[in-house]
């Protein structure tokens, strides 16, 4: 893409489903796309079932551009987990990002690589702001999509690897009483070394 400020544009955002016009870039996660995401295995036949979307305003990948998206997380569970994002770094980490929930009810959790976290709630009205150097991923706990907007610098990237090997600390699980945030078993937290 073109290293070159855009044109001004505009784009309707629809507050009631999270979708864009026009739509743009749409990538959509499926089962199948998160099967390791998961300490269970996802039921025979939903490998093609949408987990979430993302519905990107693309512009330059500069940091003097701002990146934004909306995201749509349907509600489900796979064993007790909630469904959720993959989660990332970015791959610049000092770069950060806000939330503007849309609707829905969700829980945004967020974890350095030394293993410190924090979970957020998310629904209509939420703002989060997540700092440079925190992970986030996001969890649909409601019953409808959860949606929410994004905004980072364009230059942010992402970094997808670092959960896929190590995790999250934690999980967001169906309990008893509603949501709960429970230790992850596999998590591998980076020695020092490597959090550097």
């Amino acid at each position: 893409m073109s290293t070159q400020a855009p044109d001004p544009f505009t784009t309707l955002l629809d507050l009631n489903s999270g979708s864009l016009d026009p739509e743009r870039k749409v990538v959509e996660r499926r089962h199948s796309n998160m099967a390791d995401m998961y300490l269970e295995e996802y039921a025979d036949g939903m490998a093609d079932t949408v987990i979430y979307s993302v519905h990107e305003i693309s512009v330059p990948t500069t940091n003097s551009n701002l990146m934004s998206s909306t995201t749509v997380i349907q509600p489900g569970t796979v064993g007790q987990e909630y469904y959720m994002t993959k989660g990332h770094f970015h791959k610049i980490r000092d770069r950060a990002e806000i939330y503007i929930g849309i609707s829905g009810e969700g829980r945004l959790v967020m974890a350095k690589e030394d293993g410190l976290y924090t979970v957020e709630a998310m629904r209509r009205g939420t703002i989060n702001y997540v700092p440079g150097g925190w992970a986030h991923r996001s969890v649909n706990v409601g019953d409808e999509p959860l949606v929410f907007f994004a905004v980072y610098p364009g230059d942010a990237g992402y970094d997808y690897g670092t959960i896929e090997e190590e995790g999250f600390p934690v999980l967001v699980v169906a309990g008893e009483d509603g949501p709960e945030v429970v230790p992850n078993p596999r998590y591998k937290a980076a020695s020092p070394s490597e959090a550097g």
